[in-house]
Order: C-alpha cells, then structure tokens, then sequence
C-alpha cells in the first residue's frame, strides 16, 4: 500500500524562495534590454545628427557656389562674400556649429605658383579653400519613449569638409534656386570673359550663343606615380555689351591602380554611371556588382570612386530595357569584352600588367588590375561619369585659328558634324549596337579644307622664313545620348520650346548635345616621316608642372615633305597620358596627318630604310611605360604612342638607342629587349637622374624589338 505523505515530483510547487530568483532574472533582463533601446537610441541619434551636419555643410559650399560678382554690395551674393565665420543653425531639434575658415590664394606670375600673400596688384583671389567644421551637442536628454528619457546626454560629434571655389562663377556647380514663377531654375546673370584663340576656341549654338573648353592640364604627380586632368566646358551667351556665363561642367580624368572585389551581399557594390539628361546630370543609383578598392595611398584621392564604381553588371530599379546603354560605362563595348557568366557576370574586363609588361586578365576576388575614369561635379562633388568619346581629332599649323574668320570656318564644321550625328542617331531605340561617325571635314557636303591636310596644301618651313612653329591637336568629344536625352532633343528639333521640351531657356538642341571640342596638343603624341629629318617634332614624356613639350615642329636640314601625326587615344586614356588598359588601345587611337614642306636645300644625313621598332611596357606597377624617353646616336628614333620607331642613318658606325626616365623610389629598374643587346653593362642606377639603358642598334630590320622595364635584372 502506498505511503500517502510521499508526493510525486510533478505535484510540487514552487518556493518562495525560487519565485524571487525568477524575478530577479526577469528584471534584470528587462534592465539590460531598457540599456539596450537606450544605447540604439543614442547611436540612432548620433547617426542622425552627423548626416544632417554633413547636410548642412554640403548645402554651406553650394550656396558659396553661386555668387552673381566679385565685390560686394551687401545686397547680392559676391565672391568676396566668402570669408571666415562662425554660425549656429539649429535642425531637427539639434543645435549645429558651423565654422567657416576660408583661404585666399592668388597666382604669383613670378614663381608660377599660387601664394597666399597677396600681390601688390591683385584685385581679387584666384580661388578660395573652405575648410567647413560642424560640431554639434545638443544638450538635451534623449526620450525613450514619451515618459522616460535617457539617463546621459546625446554624445557630441563633428565633420569636416574642405573645398575649392573658383573666382570665376560655376552656376552648374551649385543648387539651383528657385525663380518667382517657382518652376524654373534661376541663377544671376554673371559676367564671362571667353578665351583666347587659338587654344580656346569658342563653337557658336545659335541664338547668340557659345560652347568653348577651357585647355585640359595634365597634373603629373611624379612621387605618387598618378596622372589626373582636368578641364571645364563653358556655355555662355554673347551680345553687343558682352558675354554672360549660363553654364560650366567641370570634368576630370584620372588613373588609378585598383584591387578587384567580388561582393558578399547586396549593400556591397557601386553606382552606375553619372549621367548627362540635357538639363542636369542624373547620379546612377546603387547597385549590387563587382567592384574596387584603390590598391594603395600612393596614388589620387579619387581613385577611391573611381575603383569602387567603374565596373558594370548588377541589376538596379532603374535599368531601362530600351536604354541599357545608361547603365554601362562604356556603352559601345563588344559582347566580348564583358564576362558573360560567373561572379563578375555583366562587368567589362579588367587588366593588370604581368611579369613581362603584358596585359593579364583581373577575374578573381582580390586581383590588381589598372584603371581610367572620367568624372563629373555633381552638385559640388565628384562623380563617375560615362567614359569619354573622341569621335573626331583635327590637327593644325601653327598659324591657324588665329583669327576669326578661322575659328569661324572651324566652329561651323564642328556643329555642322555634330548635328548630322545627331539627325543620324534619331530617335531608334538601341542605338549603341550601330551608333554613327563624326563626318571628317573633307567628307562633308560642302568639304571643309584645314591647311596642311593634303599634299597640295602643305605647311613651309624654310631658313629664311619659318622654321620652327607650334602645331596644335583638337579632338571632338560626344557622350552618350540617353533615351530621356534625345526625347529631348527631337522635341526640340520639332519646333517645341524649353519650356515645352523640359529644358528652360534652351532654344535649339545643339545646346544640350553633350559635345566639347578640346585643346589637346599636349596630350597628343606627334611623329614625323621620315624620322627627324627634314622636320623634326617633339613628343615628350609628360612632365611635372606641364613643362614637357610635344608639337614643335623644326626645320633640320633637307628638301622635301614630311608626313606630320597626332595620335590620341579616343577614351579616358587620352586625357590621362597612361600605358594601356586593355587589349583594344591601338584600335581606339585616333590619328591625324599634317604635311609639311621644308625648303632648306642642303642635305640630310641619308637613312638606310633599316628600321628598328617595338612596343614599351612596364612590368613594375606604378611605372609607366608612357613616360619613358628615347635618344639615339647614328638612327633617326621617334617614341609612339606605345612604343618606339628607328631608322639607321646609312653610314652609322655603331648606332645605339637609350631609354631613360623610369623610375621607382628605393629600386633598381632596367630595361630588357628581346633582339637588342645591352651596350656592355650600361644599365640604370637608382635615382631618376640614372636610370637608363644603352642599347646597340642592329644593321638589319628588325621590327618587335619590344623594349620592357623590369626590376633588378632582365633574367
């Protein structure tokens, strides 16, 4: 019989004493969750907080943008208006400091440099630097919720942002402000001296007005192994009592050394390309696709973007079926130069340069590889656009484009050209898979004849007249028009107005066809035939400073033609002066021929038609093979684009070829050339002044004789 004061195990109940555990536990694990919501709250805040004092920095510079003159009058907005200051702005219930700390610097024509001390003469500064501080504490307790509030303060924080502001009035590099009639975008008028012929040439629009680019200045930055330029597009209008600036677009060009990165997640990605709509420039959404980092801080603070966003693939709320060209970087790419499958599927190719110089191909997470972006400011700040187009590369005499009926003829072949792409572009959907040429000025309707362009028409030199002259490279650019773009511009072309067209104050299409024609004499290599003689031309490495020189053209000795080149690359590489990037540099190199005739009468040293040439390239990252310089004894030697071309005099005795201006801090580099022989030990130091290498040059033809710089030794 059972025993009925043994209870079983489930009849018990529960002690005081573990009832009072139990709460104690749950209290504290509502403490530690009420400190939880109390922590995100806080970070919540402060997150917060930082983004809307980055706001209102970015809205302090803008404003700063738009100034309608230069002196103050305590009513407008004038450039001298910029000055140091220090501001509370209360947003969100915070309280912001904003402290404004602004530098003046002026260009001193005596050391070519900028100064902050100001000269004896200056009316004005060159440019601003604004330093922006926004601070913020705001001194109150955080709520919870509506009865509980934190028990600290909300942590106080900054941010910083610096930038530039130019004395001349950028209206595009500003927000808009909004006009009386509250639809239309308004901006003082402001005053614009145009540039100087022959380097700036002004293209007319119509309706008295005009497009014109400023020259684009190559920035070589020798200790950080980067090259960037930049220049800007003006559209202004012209009437009896001067010109009035509309509209600038800064644009910028940059190489960078970038690291490949295949994402994990879909917050891990970049923008698509920022692109021109014909009123403002729309910034690309983000999306999840291959990306990049910048490879080391050696190089431009702009590779950063440059890395991360110039990949294509991945799909965006955006992406147009009928316009995929939008979200491409480089929409007339063949099929095969993207990765059709796998991680990187829809991304164009990236390269980097293998042990010996040559082109590898970038496709696993964590590759090097080389890169060339084009950006735009957008809203004062800098942002990948799509890369640049050269559709069209004229080259002139020194002389030419001096005056107006000069500039005259060639601005009417420029928009002539322009608007005959546009009509043969329409309004087809896809336009990329068979987009139009540029018509060449003798293939116009009405053939256009620049001097120097044909054997009938060349350029003289002679010893008692001309001998030495400048010659000068222009190249025309057009972007890609967008579907939205060319709605716009066929409306235009049908009679509608800006307002009807959704364009304000525009009143023909050829002024919101993104088209610029550039000065690019510096950036363009330039050859002669036969090599140096009877005309010699320059074709320097670019240099620090843009004190190399290339177009001169001289007389040597000898009667008779040479055959003038300019030679560019059509994309980003153009601007930026850089080795190749790709397997397609030579097929998108533009070229133009100039014919000189030299008169001199007395005899050049004879060449024997041997010809050595070969590429250039550089198996050491940073270096470039664009940089490198040749010298010969006994043969006539031009450096190319990419490479190097020399014919041997007739009677050389013992012809040799030097290669020099390679360098890499803290290491010895040579260069190494299958089929020429290294002129006894006569290979590089380890300085700049000393790195070079002697080659003796064949007496037989001899073509592929690529020339690569290496590290240490050519084994």
């Amino acid at each position: 019989m059972m025993n009925s004061s043994i209870r079983t195990h489930g009849n018990r109940g529960f002690t005081l004493i573990e009832v009072l555990i139990g709460i104690l536990i749950f209290a504290l694990g509502m403490m530690a969750l009420a400190q939880l919501q109390g922590h995100l709250a806080r970070n919540s805040g402060d997150s917060n907080a930082r983004t809307v004092a980055t706001n209102i920095a970015e809205e302090i510079i803008e404003r700063a943008r738009v100034f309608g003159q230069i002196t103050s009058d305590g009513t407008n907005a004038a450039y001298n208006d910029i000055i140091d200051s220090t501001d509370s702005i209360t947003r969100a219930g915070n309280n912001y400091t904003v402290v404004t700390d602004v530098t003046d610097y002026y260009w001193d024509a005596g050391s070519g440099a900028f100064t902050t001390t100001v000269p004896a003469s200056a009316g004005r500064s060159d440019f601003k630097r604004i330093d922006l501080t926004v601070t913020w504490n705001s001194g109150q307790e955080f709520k919870v919720d509506a009865t509980t509030t934190t028990s600290g303060r909300l942590g106080s924080g900054s941010v910083r942002i610096s930038d530039v502001v130019s004395s001349i009035t950028s209206a595009a590099g500003g927000k808009a402000i909004i006009g009386s009639a509250g639809n239309s975008s308004y901006t003082p008028p402001v005053n614009y001296n145009p540039g100087a012929n022959p380097d700036i040439i002004s293209i007319q629009l119509g309706d008295n007005k005009f497009k014109e680019s400023t020259t684009p200045l190559p920035d070589v930055i020798r200790t950080d192994e980067l090259v960037e330029t930049t220049f800007d597009v003006v559209t202004y209008s012209q009437s009896d009592t001067g010109a009035t600036f509309l509209r600038r677009e800064e644009f910028r060009a940059v190489s960078c050394v970038c690291t490949l990165e295949i994402p994990s997640s879909s917050d891990e990605g970049g923008l698509r390309p920022t692109i021109w709509d014909g009123y403002d420039y729309t910034e690309g959404e983000f999306v999840s696709k291959p990306y990049g980092t910048s490879a080391n801080n050696q190089q431009s603070q702009y590779c950063d973007i440059c890395c991360r966003d110039h990949h294509d693939g991945g799909t965006g709320e955006n992406d147009d079926p009928n316009d995929p060209g939008r979200s491409l970087y480089a929409p007339f790419r063949s099929a095969g130069d993207y990765h059709a499958d796998g991680a990187l599927d829809g991304d164009h190719k990236h390269y980097n340069r293998g042990t010996t110089g040559e082109l590898t191909l970038a496709d696993t997470d964590g590759a090097t590889y080389v890169e060339a972006c084009r950006m735009v400011r957008k809203d004062g700040f800098w942002r990948i656009a799509q890369d640049l187009r050269q559709e069209g590369l004229n080259s002139f005499p020194g002389d030419h484009l001096d005056s107006p009926e000069e500039v005259g003829e060639y601005s009417d072949y420029v928009t002539a050209a322009v608007s005959a792409y546009e009509a043969a572009v329409g309004a087809t959907d896809l336009y990329e898979l068979n987009p139009p040429s540029l018509t060449r000025p003798a293939d116009m309707a009405t053939p256009v004849i620049f001097p120097a362009s044909t054997l009938a028409n060349p350029t003289n030199f002679a010893s008692s007249g001309t001998i030495e002259q400048q010659l000068r490279a222009r190249g025309i650019y057009l972007d890609y028009l967008s579907d939205t773009l060319r709605t716009r511009i066929n409306c235009l072309d049908a009679g509608g107005t800006g307002d009807d067209c959704e364009v304000p104050d525009v009143n023909s299409a050829l002024e919101i066809i993104p088209f610029y024609d550039v000065q690019l004499t510096w950036l363009s290599r330039w050859n002669e035939t036969p090599n140096n003689n009877p005309i010699d031309v320059t074709n320097e490495a670019i240099a620090d400073d843009n004190s190399h020189d290339r177009g001169i053209a001289t007389l040597q000795l000898g009667f008779g033609f040479s055959t003038i080149s300019s030679a560019v690359h059509t994309g980003n590489l153009g601007l930026t002066g850089t080795d190749p990037i790709d397997p397609w540099y030579t097929s998108e190199e533009e070229s133009y021929n100039l014919y000189a005739l030299a008169q001199d009468f007395s005899t050049p040293p004879p060449l024997s038609g041997i010809i050595v040439s070969g590429s250039i390239t550089s198996a050491i990252p940073g270096v470039k093979a664009a940089d490198v310089e040749i010298e010969a004894s006994g043969a006539a030697c031009d450096r190319t684009n990419t490479g190097y071309e020399c014919v041997i005099e007739a009677e050389a005795v013992n012809p040799r070829l030097k290669v020099s201006n390679y360098f890499k801090p803290n290491q010895v580099l040579v260069a190494c050339a299958a089929g020429l022989t290294v002129h006894g030990t006569e290979h590089s130091g380890t300085n700049r002044e000393n790195n070079w290498t002697r080659f003796d040059l064949p007496d037989q033809q001899l073509l592929d004789a690529n020339i690569v710089i290496k590290r240490d030794s050519c084994n």
